[in-house]
């Protein structure tokens, strides 16, 4: 019996050193972890109760701690994307904190209460100039307006009772001009001189309150009571930023544009004056796009959720439901206004089925696919110098729009469950080959030639002749799964799914198929949710490629491009731009961004090791997309819970291993 005790302690030893073995490092904290998250800068950020650290992906090492900062709640940690920053707030019944920290150095740059500030009710940052307002009440009660530089840390200058009346409240971001800031409130329009904060003018404008979402209510009496300061805490962070106005420019420095949920409106930045007859909008902006014909502005669909909030909370967006008419379940819609004038270019608006996801322009026809919150999905095609749609409603179809490409027999469209094309004069679906499937795939490889995946088949397309042939038949996965993602590499067409990745050359020959067992039924849900979510960094890659076509679309940028260079662009500029710190921390957002192409070149699969149905050996396999060999494999261990987290453009894996320690392993 001893012998045995003693081969059994020897095992788990040696388990215990190859468990060793598989971290790069482990990291102990001196109290439990509260949370940790991978930021935007690469630094893995971690809450304690004694304080929150910055912790070097490399090495595990502690890159920085800030005592300060003690039990912040996850809810109350705002990156603010494409930056180094994030904002953090805590808030009580008589005062609230909302500071700004450098997450490549751990420096809090913004610090409200030694801005003067002693609550906080809006925090807006002006990318072009790396500066943050604050609005808020002091120590003596007044209310403050106050401009901090996050390059340097100082106050720029501050600003008391600037506002017309008490009552009113910011509901905008920013504009930012060379020499002024542009904000709005629920009753006015203000120009700021950006150098001291004084008010060159005002202009009566009534503009909605933004409107938190409803929290589900949960428990009540003493849990409820007790829950109140998170509450309090979660709400401050929410309601800091929210906003219900926008500003933008597009070409012509002296004019600046301004929406809210009623109106849309343009004025001459040196005056104030109002060059637009405004324009009552039938529902909220979602799209503005600009074209040669004018400011083309698609509108939302008006949501029985948003009747529902206004009716409970009995303002805010009820008034306009009235003024617009809260019977049409549907106020979405397309106008082309003159861009000098805001007159409408058209006789009358184009009624849209739901919220434009999808554009493309060709000729004087705008193609938009769009969904509603239903779930169902439309095409519509619009004649712009006309100013009709060339169908009379939107026409109908399955899925959501992932492609739209013009070819010689009218509008090829892919959708998640269907394939066609649209007759542009006339609407109707015309192409013989066309289908609908379960689940549908693909991508373009340039305006000529694009591949498809569906029913067991990859397709491949030639926009040309508008034609579909069938290039490899006959696919099949291992554990009768089916490829949910169509990718083109540099060496071939790249299928995966949960379990599978296989590589195609483009003769159409296998390259490679790959296949790890799932991690079974029990543990898969739980590991699911580290996998299934992206790095912040890798988010923000996206939501920043995504917000740059959008941004567009509301006419910051002037540029149609969506594409990630920008961001690296701009990260880039912004490092040269700013002036102390913020230099090297812009310049960390560069390097990530710049890292988003290699971390394209892996998949990541859970599956257990040991080939059985147990925790022990489950883990993370890391796959080269190219050739279908092993880059690393992650085990995870025997773990209740596993938590952890991929960041994809660090190529590190965050294990919690229990409550105070996490390990980091590099790939």
């Amino acid at each position: 019996m001893r012998k045995l005790s003693f081969v059994l302690a020897l095992l788990c030893i040696c388990s215990g050193l190859m468990a060793q073995k598989n971290t790069d490092w482990t990291k102990n904290f001196p109290s439990k972890i509260n949370w940790y998250k991978i930021s935007d800068a690469g630094t893995l950020v971690v809450a304690t109760k004694d304080g929150l650290y910055g912790i070097s992906p490399v090495d595990g090492s502690e890159v920085w701690k800030n005592d300060d900062i003690e039990n912040i709640q996850e809810s109350n940690y705002d990156p603010i994307e494409g930056t180094p920053y994030a904002a953090l707030s805590k808030a009580g019944l008589t005062k609230s904190v909302n500071n700004i920290v450098d997450l490549v150095t751990g420096k809090i740059v913004a610090n409200t209460k030694d801005l003067g500030l002693r609550t906080v009710s809006k925090r807006i940052y002006l990318m072009k100039s790396n500066k943050v307002l604050f609005y808020g009440g002091s120590d003596k009660g007044a209310m403050l307006l106050v401009l901090a530089d996050l390059s340097t840390g100082q106050k720029v200058w501050e600003q008391e009772k600037i506002f017309s009346k008490n009552s009113e409240q910011i509901v905008s971001q920013a504009g930012e001009t060379a020499d002024a800031i542009f904000i709005a409130t629920n009753k006015n329009i203000y120009k700021l001189k950006k150098e001291t904060g004084e008010v060159v003018y005002n202009i009566s404008m009534k503009s909605d309150l933004p409107m938190a979402p409803p929290e589900e209510e949960k428990g009540g009496g003493f849990g409820k009571m007790f829950s109140m300061g998170k509450t309090m805490d979660k709400a401050a962070g929410q309601m800091t930023t929210l906003t219900s106005a926008e500003f933008f420019q597009h070409t012509d420095p002296n004019t600046i544009y301004f929406w809210n949920q009623d109106i849309l409106t343009a004025f001459n930045t040196a005056d104030g004056k109002e060059i637009w007859k405004r324009v009552e909008l039938p529902s909220p902006i979602a799209n503005i796009l600009f074209d040669d014909r004018g400011m083309l502005v698609a509108t939302a669909e008006k949501t029985q959720e948003d009747i529902q909030k206004a009716s409970e909370k009995g303002h805010g967006l009820i008034g306009k439901i009235k003024r617009s008419g809260a019977g049409k379940k549907n106020r979405a819609t397309l106008l082309c206004l003159d861009m000098a004038s805001g007159a409408a270019k058209w006789n009358s608006d184009i009624e849209l089925q739901g919220d434009v996801v999808a554009y493309k322009l060709s000729g004087t026809k705008l193609i938009l696919g769009t969904a509603r919150d239903q779930g169902t999905n439309f095409i519509s095609i619009v004649d712009l110098d006309a100013g009709k749609s060339i169908t009379q409603k939107p026409l109908s179809i399955k899925g959501t729009v992932t492609d739209l490409q013009i070819v010689p027999q009218g509008l090829y469209f892919r959708t998640t469950d269907q394939i066609n094309i649209l007759d542009l004069g006339t609407g109707d679906k015309t192409w013989k080959k066309g289908f609908t499937v379960n689940n549908c795939s693909g991508q373009n490889a340039d305006i000529k030639t694009g591949y498809v995946y569906a029913n067991g088949t990859v397709y491949k397309v030639d926009f040309e002749k508008g034609d579909l042939t069938e290039w490899v038949t006959g696919i099949r996965f291992d554990n009768k799964e089916e490829p949910t993602s169509l990718q083109l590499r540099e060496n071939g067409v790249l299928l995966t799914s949960d379990q599978n990745a296989r590589l195609y050359d483009y003769n159409g020959k296998q390259v490679f198929h790959t296949y790890e067992q799932p991690p079974g039924r029990t543990l898969a849900g739980k590991l699911t949710s580290g996998l299934g979510a992206l790095t912040s960094a890798a988010i923000s890659a996206q939501q920043m490629a995504q917000s740059a076509q959008m941004s567009y679309a509301k006419g910051y940028y002037g540029s149609t491009s969506s594409s990630l260079d920008n961001s690296i662009k701009n990260s880039s500029t912004n490092a040269s731009n700013f002036g102390g710190a913020a230099v090297e921390s812009f310049k960390s957002i560069s390097k990530r961004f710049s890292a988003t192409k290699q971390a394209n070149n892996f998949i990541a699969i859970l599956t257990n090791f040991g080939g059985g149905n147990t925790a022990k050996e489950a883990g993370v396999m890391m796959i080269d997309k190219s050739n279908g060999k092993e880059i690393r494999k992650i085990i995870l261990g025997d773990k209740k819970d596993p938590d952890y987290k991929l960041d994809e453009l660090g190529r590190v894996v965050y294990y919690k291993a229990n409550g105070s320690e996490i390990s980091g392993f590099r790939f």
